[in-house]
């Protein structure tokens, strides 16, 4: 039999997964976490996920997706992506949107809504910290969540934002933190204070209160006198902030799977609310709070 140029076979998370593209930056793309083929109609017989995209896929992205003159090619490294983040829940498998950083043999994931800092966030930690630091993806991970045990590994993934920081490598997730600015200069996300509220009521000056009298805040000023600071937070004001940087699939029954790893994501690792400046008092306010 014949073996398309385009199909192709990779393993990511764990997972193996059979693709059939139409384009060559899929496979490019997806270049270090590559398996040897057979053909799809073989390789789909022993995978975990089988992908065989369609015209009709593509389009159906360019719809629902983010306006834009995106050409098809560029698309159909979406549809992959969708198709195994609408069927990792089934196999205890959630795609999530943070930075992830790997130091002394343990993830850590720095989240946010896009612009907000995390990639200069991780950036910083890499001048503080030097080789210490590897960074494991710089914006869409997967991560594995067994139930049953609560153990949680990040791994690498060939979607890693415009920097391309991605490994095909996995470490056990220690910390998420979210990440928020400590001076507003009008750029903020119109949500990102819906998010850091959640559960507290009343805005920002009532998460600091609350948190503040846990006495577990990490206060560090940067070189202009701005306070950076860190904080663990506990699961009703996180759930509302992880939540958001999860896939929810379209799915009913993955949507609902995806919601009891989130629950067990939550048991099992801790989660932490940064406000923080570009510069190194961030640095050392994360990783005193985190480490």
């Amino acid at each position: 039999m014949m073996v398309r140029v385009t199909d192709f076979m990779m393993r990511v998370a764990d997972l193996t997964v059979a693709v059939r593209s139409m384009h060559e930056q899929i496979i490019q793309q997806c270049t270090d976490y590559m398996l040897p083929s057979r053909g799809f109609e073989q390789d789909r017989d022993h995978a975990d996920i089988a992908i065989a995209v369609t015209q009709h896929d593509i389009d159906h992205e360019r719809e629902i997706g983010e306006p834009g003159d995106w050409s098809d090619p560029y698309l159909e490294t979406l549809v992959v992506l969708r198709a195994i983040a609408e069927k990792g829940p089934s196999l205890g498998r959630v795609l999530f949107h943070g930075a992830t950083i790997e130091y002394d043999g343990r993830a850590y994931i720095f989240t946010a809504p896009s612009g907000t800092g995390k990639t200069t966030h991780i950036r910083m930690w890499r001048k503080v910290f030097g080789s210490k630091v590897d960074i494991i993806n710089g914006d869409k991970p997967l991560l594995h969540i067994d139930e049953s045990s609560g153990e949680v590994r990040a791994f690498g993934t060939p979607w890693a934002g415009k920097e391309n920081w991605q490994r095909n490598v996995s470490a056990p997730l220690a910390g998420i933190c979210v990440v928020t600015r400590a001076v507003d200069d009008g750029s903020y996300p119109t949500d990102m204070g819906v998010r850091v509220v959640s559960g507290g009521g009343g805005g920002a000056s009532a998460v600091d209160a609350a948190d503040d009298a846990d006495n577990n805040v990490i206060r560090v000023a940067d070189e202009h006198g701005v306070e950076n600071s860190c904080r663990r937070i506990g699961v009703d004001r996180a759930l509302p902030l992880v939540m958001r940087q999860m896939y929810r699939p379209d799915d009913a029954l993955a949507a609902a799977e995806s919601l009891g790893l989130l629950d067990a994501l939550l048991r099992h690792v801790p989660v932490y609310l940064l406000s923080c400046t570009i510069s190194e008092a961030a640095v050392l306010a994360s990783s005193k709070a985190m480490l």
